[in-house]
């Protein structure tokens, strides 16, 4: 694991110590005396107003929470222990090669020619190609036929860029062969039919596309003469099913962003902002090595009455609840954990602590039904009844979850619509939610807005569910 360098790490980009004095080689003493001593009478003055509990001079510009210690600073020692929490292998060769092979089998089991899928998770999840390359006009395409052979289609120019040495794909055979590059005056997917890399026999062909491909891939295949189907259920719920390796992954990433979650609680004071609080949280994935994919929301009261935010530039007041969903990426798989958190010796009042008592209540519901063989609606459901026997109902305004692994959305959708079974192995998140905004406070008599969220990924097992996390919230204090 490649880890972020301390503050030691000197600054190369400093300039140097001893730089010249001026193009003539003399110090300019004589032509900027006066503001030599003006500098001098100014520090004289600063130090003596400290000196005597004098209000500074310039103390009206100071916002609140300048006299608060960096939120970073603060919380790694707490962090720093759990680093080793990362370090789990990636997944392996060997498992990118049995991957191949199933999807191959489904292939034949449906009477599909071949798989295709232009960079996704889906590109992820079967050869290692990351989802990250940037798409254009021009396909280069992931193509498994149902014999397992590995081809990819290239724009014949990009060759020396996209290659399996610069691209780190993984498959069998020779990487020469598994090229299909096509120049530019040609269709690339006429040549693609034509390099007979779907699938061996005569006649049109038949192709399943990945649900994330374009419509214009497809439209293209078409044109050439190829059937193209949409992804099937089973090929989705390869992915969707996880092995030990990725389970072991996803238990790392998820376990270490609880105890960032943890970590910024004992650091929250009154005064800070919600920049100060995602930038920590960068500022803290990055340290450990796992800043690429981070993304966080952070939303102070009022705000979390919106559950994806919107404003900023929030100031945290006394009494006012912390809302963090926050999450990063361990070798391309994904962590999603949401707190709703109380600086260390501030309180809330009555009311918003029985909506977090009442939000935790329908999450424990929740998650004594993530068994296999429940259905997702079912489980959506079980959680919205602790939410409706206190009469907010109306104000839990989403699903329940979602799946979680190399998308930090993806099958299986805990929501009222899916009749979907729960599967052995499947992960998903439990995050219900009551949000009130001020508007809405006001028609209840209630003081102000609010929102309260809290979530933990959840591993489906045969025994009930398992947290990723390591262990749920118990308090707005101890998440």
């Amino acid at each position: 694991m490649n880890h972020a360098m301390d503050s030691t790490t000197p600054n190369k980009s400093r300039a140097p110590p001893h730089a010249p004095p001026n193009r003539s080689g003399r110090w300019p003493f004589r032509r900027h005396w006066h503001l030599i001593c003006a500098t001098c009478a100014l520090a004289l003055l600063l130090v003596s107003s400290r000196a005597t509990d004098v209000p500074s001079i310039f103390s009206h510009r100071v916002s609140p929470a300048t006299s608060i210690p960096a939120l970073e600073t603060c919380a790694w020692p707490a962090l720093k222990p759990h680093v080793s929490l990362l370090d789990v292998p990636p997944i392996s060769h060997a498992d990118f090669l049995e991957r191949q092979r199933t999807l191959a089998s489904s292939l034949r089991a449906a009477g599909i020619d071949a798989f295709i899928a232009e960079p996704s998770a889906s590109s992820m999840y079967y050869a290692n190609i990351s989802a990250q390359f940037s798409l254009s006009e021009r396909p280069y395409l992931m193509v498994l036929d149902s014999d397992a052979r590995f081809s990819y289609l290239v724009p014949q120019f990009e060759t020396g860029r996209i290659n399996p040495a610069s691209q780190h794909m993984v498959f069998e055979g020779d990487p020469a062969v598994a090229a299909i590059p096509w120049r530019e005056e040609l269709s690339p997917y006429t040549v693609l039919v034509e390099s007979g890399r779907l699938g061996k026999g005569k006649g049109r062909r038949k192709v399943m596309i990945d649900e994330h491909a374009r419509h214009m891939i497809a439209a293209g295949l078409q044109a050439a003469g190829v059937d193209v189907v949409p992804m099937s259920d089973d090929v989705k719920q390869q992915r969707a099913v996880k092995t030990d390796a990725e389970i072991a992954i996803l238990k790392g990433i998820n376990a270490f962003t609880r105890q960032v979650t943890r970590a910024l609680q004992g650091c929250l004071r009154v005064g800070i902002t919600q920049e100060d609080v995602v930038t920590a949280g960068r500022a803290l994935f990055t340290r450990a090595g796992v800043g690429e994919g981070y993304w966080a929301i952070a939303l102070f009261g009022s705000q979390a009455a919106y559950p994806h935010g919107g404003k900023t530039g929030a100031v945290l007041r006394d009494g006012e609840f912390v809302l963090l969903d926050i999450g990063s990426k361990l070798h391309g798989y994904g962590s999603d954990v949401t707190r709703t958190m109380l600086p260390s010796g501030v309180t809330a009042s009555e009311e918003l602590m029985g909506v977090w008592q009442t939000v935790r209540r329908a999450q424990t519901a929740a998650f004594e039904r993530m068994r296999p063989n429940e259905t997702c609606r079912d489980v959506d459901a079980a959680s919205r009844r602790p939410v409706e026997d206190e009469a907010y109902g109306p104000y839990y305004t989403h699903r329940l979850g979602h799946g979680l692994g190399l998308e930090v959305h993806e099958h299986p959708y805990l929501n009222g619509a899916n009749s979907e079974k729960l599967r052995a192995g499947e992960v998903a998140t439990n995050e219900p939610g009551i949000y009130v905004t001020d508007e809405q406070a006001t028609q209840l008599g209630k003081s102000g807005g609010f929102g309260v969220r809290i979530e933990d990924p959840i591993l489906v097992t045969e025994d009930g569910g398992v947290p990723l996390t390591g262990r749920r919230a118990e308090s707005p204090w101890d998440p």
